[in-house]
């Protein structure tokens, strides 16, 4: 039972439980629980005509019944395979929360799906976990390799985003929390930051936006003030370029696709989502669903088995830290 991580069961239709049980098989991950109600499960493996041995790891006279040498499930009632997905995020923030488990996996997800049928506000895992925690502020930390990206909002109207960082408290705690965050799951002593603009040339002193003269740069200058290093505005557009990689721990980015769009060009898919500033350990792979790809050879498990990586490198850096 050391250092068990708990993998949710994401969208059973969807990649993800092919490439756990494919890299399962390969024996290049271990000491993990798969949060799925069984029947559900055994349904999938049935008609995929996939064999497993697997082992309930449920609570029996107060004991949890975890198993090495085979497929591990916690499991839970479920009345539908949305159900199931909604469900197996709970426990398995519960599993963490109660130190079961030293960390969290979470498979991809059909967000339209559980909007609809099960929870009209769930926008992603972010908000989720953030919510679960009970968290004024977390952070998108995006990973690989030595790059760390993380975008300031998360999954946001393209429209309402100049409103959202106009919020000067928003954008310190959270750029702040980062910072701390950098220093005690990665490791990072001092970490040395840079933030881009919300418009093209960072606003080219005004002509194009005035955010970054009114919102952006105040803010970093108080940020400074406490011992934070970092720098910017810059344009977004060249704050990825190598000279700058070589020089900043940490690329800050104003919305979601700023991020996203040059770190799975950079990544090609083999990168980690990790949530900052959460109670527990959280990591994703950096795909979707990809129905598409069910049975096909072009599936990679590179970003997956990043993901194992990445938990337990934060784990053994808040050890060392003091902050487990």
């Amino acid at each position: 039972m050391n250092k068990l991580i708990a993998i949710t069961i994401g969208d059973i239709n969807g990649i993800g439980i092919d490439i756990l049980i494919n890299t399962w098989k390969e024996k290049k991950i271990k000491n993990f629980i798969l949060i799925t109600n069984i029947n559900i499960l055994n349904k999938f493996l049935k008609k995929r005509k996939i064999k497993l041995i697997l082992n309930l790891v449920n609570y029996k006279k107060n004991k949890f019944e975890y198993q090495k040498d085979k497929f591990n499930i916690f499991s839970y009632k479920a009345n539908s395979l949305e159900d199931n997905t909604y469900k197996s995020l709970n426990y398995g923030h519960k599993l963490c929360a109660n130190k079961k488990c030293i960390g969290i996996i979470t498979l991809p997800l059909r967000k339209d799906l559980i909007k609809n049928k099960i929870n009209k506000n769930f926008i992603g895992h972010t908000e989720f976990f953030q919510k679960k925690d009970k968290k004024n502020n977390v952070n998108m930390i995006l990973f690989h390799k030595k790059i760390i990206i993380s975008p300031l909002t998360t999954h946001m109207e393209l429209k309402k985003i100049s409103k959202a960082i106009s919020n000067k408290k928003f954008l310190f705690d959270q750029i702040y929390n980062l910072n701390k965050c950098l220093k005690l799951d990665f490791n990072i002593k001092e970490p040395k930051l840079v933030i881009s603009g919300l418009n093209p040339h960072a606003g080219e002193n005004g002509r194009l936006g005035t955010e970054e003269i009114q919102i952006i740069h105040p803010v970093v200058k108080k940020l400074q003030k406490k011992d934070i290093n970092i720098s910017g505005p810059f344009s977004a557009d060249s704050l990825l370029i190598k000279k700058n990689i070589d020089k900043y721990n940490c690329f800050i980015f104003i919305y979601h696709d700023q991020a996203l769009i040059p770190f799975k060009y950079i990544s090609q898919f083999s990168g980690v989502n990790y949530t900052g500033n959460l109670n527990i350990i959280r990591t994703s792979p950096d795909h979707g669903t990809a129905y598409n790809l069910i049975g096909s050879r072009k599936i990679s498990n590179k970003s997956f088995i990043n993901s194992f990586r990445l938990i337990n490198k934060i784990y053994n850096n808040k050890i060392l830290n003091g902050k487990t």
